[in-house]
C-alpha cells in the first residue's frame, strides 16, 4: 500500500517492526517512552500541515524508492530494539538488560497491587516552580515541575506488564540508594539524570535536568506517602 506521507509510512512500518521483535512480552511502556511517542505524533500532525510542494515531491517518488525507505525504517527499528549482546543488571526486583544503544528493563511481581492504592508526593520545597499533572488515573500518576531551565519529572505506576526501553547509549549505568531502595541510574542525552526503582508495590521514575546531582537526589529522597 502506498502511503500519502512519509510520516504515515514511518508509523506503519515502525509498528510492524515492533510487532516482529522477539522476546518482547506483553507490557505497558514507560512514561519516558510515552513522552517520545507523543513527540512523534506531534511530528506526524505537523507533517499534515506541510505545503503542497512537500506532498507533491513525496508523491513523485517511485514505488521502488518508497519501498526502500520503508525497509530502511524497519531495519533501523529492529537494530534499535532487537536482540544482541547485553549485560544483565539487577536492582531489587528490577532486571535490566543493557545493550550498546539502550537498556531494556523488566519487572515481574504478580502479587503487587493492580491499581494505585497509595499516593505519593514530593516533600522538597519547590517554591518558584510551576507544576503540571500529566497523568492521574488508577494505574499511573505523573507530574512535571519547571523553573527556567530546571525541570523535574516524577511518576509512579503499578508493576503489572511493565517493560521499559531506556536510552542509555554512551551512559554509565549504576545503582543509587533512594530511601534504602536500590535505584537504576543513568544520564540520558548527557543532560537528564534518570532514576527508576521499585518500592515493593509500585515502580517509580524520577528525572531531573538543570539541577546538580546532589540536589536532585535530595528531591528524590523527599518523596513521601500522602
Amino acid at each position: 500500500m502506498i502511503c500519502d506521507t512519509f510520516y504515515e509510512a514511518l508509523a506503519m512500518q515502525a509498528a510492524a517492526a515492533e510487532a516482529a521483535v522477539p522476546d518482547m512480552p506483553e507490557h505497558r511502556f514507560s512514561l519516558r517512552y510515552k513522552r517520545k511517542k507523543k513527540a512523534l505524533i506531534k511530528a506526524y500532525e505537523k507533517s499534515k500541515e506541510q505545503s503542497s510542494s512537500f506532498l507533491s515531491t513525496f508523491h513523485k517518488l517511485r514505488l521502488r524508492q518508497k519501498i526502500r525507505v520503508a525497509v530502511l525504517i524497519v531495519l533501523s527499528v529492529l537494530l534499535l530494539t532487537g536482540a544482541g549482546v547485553y549485560i544483565t543488571h539487577r536492582f531489587g526486583n528490577l532486571t535490566a538488560r543493557q545493550y550498546d544503544t539502550h537498556t531494556m528493563m523488566y519487572v515481574e511481581d504478580p502479587e503487587a497491587p493492580e491499581i494505585l492504592l497509595e499516593h505519593f508526593e514530593l516533600g522538597y520545597d519547590l517554591t518558584g516552580y510551576s507544576k503540571e499533572i500529566i497523568c492521574n488515573d488508577e494505574r499511573e500518576y505523573w507530574e512535571v515541575w519547571k523553573s527556567d531551565d530546571k525541570e523535574i519529572s516524577f511518576s509512579y505506576c503499578t508493576k503489572h506488564g511493565i517493560g521499559m526501553r531506556m536510552n542509555t547509549e554512551g551512559s554509565t549505568v549504576k545503582s543509587v540508594d533512594i530511601n534504602e531502595y536500590e535505584a537504576f541510574y543513568y544520564i540520558a542525552h548527557e543532560t537528564v539524570h534518570c532514576l527508576t526503582w521499585d518500592n515493593g508495590d509500585y515502580l517509580f521514575e524520577f528525572d531531573f535536568a538543570g539541577i546538580d546531582y546532589e540536589t536532585g537526589i535530595k528531591i528524590a529522597e523527599s518523596i513521601r506517602k500522602v
